[in-house]
């Protein structure tokens, strides 16, 4: 007798944009991520900074309480209960000065905080990780400039992913790095190409 084949649950995938100007090329790239997501049928939660009017500024009192509780800070609620929730996260946002908008680097300053993502237990010197239900962080990025230049600047974007994030995310975590380069001399026939790939990408159809 044969037993039946049971599908693997898709994991809750949280997608987090950030870009001002809703006819961006990163605006562009949201929607077929997840058109994709939708298509391959998994579960999704979106933050749209932007569209949250997320305030990025780490504060004078966060910066003293930032060994203080999450329950200190309603206002963010949301947030954390997202990345707690999520599986897969997914950055879309445009590369500028060689790393993230100061709205998404304030989203990791202050929802990545004591008790979310890290802990530092009593008399230690080095925090732990808390996000160990991540398996997998996706960066949808666009760059003005070309490979050449971003490796020269030394990719601190991408450094700042995958050996910050990263590390407090499940130890097996991984990162998916899916850029598009030289943007503003790329002819809008590749983009679209890129555009295309990014959907088959995400619905599981490479």
């Amino acid at each position: 007798m044969r037993l039946p084949i049971v599908g693997r649950r898709s994991p809750n995938t949280l997608v987090v944009v950030c870009h001002p100007k809703p006819t961006s090329l990163t605006r562009a790239a949201a929607a077929r991520v997840l058109a994709g997501l939708d298509r391959a049928g998994r579960p999704v939660r979106i933050l749209d900074l932007d569209e949250l009017g997320f305030d990025p500024v780490l504060r004078l009192a966060e910066v003293r309480g930032h060994l203080g509780s999450p329950d200190d800070r309603p206002d963010l609620a949301q947030h954390f209960e997202a990345l707690r929730w999520a599986e897969h996260l997914v950055l879309i946002y445009p590369t500028w000065f060689s790393g993230q908008p100061a709205r998404l680097k304030g989203w990791f300053d202050r929802v990545w905080m004591h008790e979310v993502a890290f802990a530092l237990p009593e008399g230690a010197n080095r925090i732990t990780g808390r996000l160990r239900n991540i398996r997998h962080i996706h960066i949808v990025t666009s760059h003005g400039s070309t490979r050449r230049v971003n490796w020269v600047q030394g990719n601190s974007g991408r450094i700042r992913v995958r050996r910050t994030l990263r590390v407090l995310c499940h130890r097996l975590c991984r990162t998916s790095w899916i850029a598009i380069y030289d943007v503003d001399n790329t002819p809008s026939s590749e983009i679209g190409e890129w555009l295309d790939s990014l959907e088959r990408r995400f619905a599981g159809r490479r």
